[in-house]
């Protein structure tokens, strides 16, 4: 995955710490995807031209929190969002990248716009 290298970014974030990584893990009480912590640790936060916006570390814990994703999309970590509310999930075993609203983080309500966050990313973070 190539965060640096995607099109139509408005700015990026530095790269998380290892120590901060480690921090969101013990709030979240689950270890982060793969594919997501070594996106933060590339970029801690991503704002894009097309409206997305992938969180910052420091707001993940609260968005998730705030959005219900922990009550209702166990399983699942909201990442961002396309500043037109609806929510960016992954899971946290498995691939794929999701987007439901966030007035419903039903899993039956997703809908898959990238096979794994790698080629999402790599694919020009297409939302639909």
């Amino acid at each position: 995955m190539n965060i640096k290298n995607l099109n139509g970014v408005i700015e990026f974030g530095t790269g998380a710490s290892e120590y901060e990584l480690q921090g969101l893990e013990r709030q979240l009480e689950e270890k982060i995807p793969c594919e997501y912590k070594f996106l933060l640790s590339q970029s801690n936060g991503v704002w894009h031209k097309n409206g997305l916006v992938i969180y910052a570390i420091e707001d993940v814990f609260e968005r998730n929190e705030t959005m219900g994703a922990i009550k209702y999309a166990a399983g699942y970590l909201a990442i961002g969002d396309d500043s037109g509310g609806r929510a960016i999930l992954v899971p946290y075993e498995g691939t794929g990248v999701y987007i439901v609203d966030q007035g419903s983080m039903d899993p039956d309500d997703f809908d898959r716009v990238g096979a794994s966050l790698t080629n999402w990313v790599n694919n020009g973070c297409v939302l639909p």
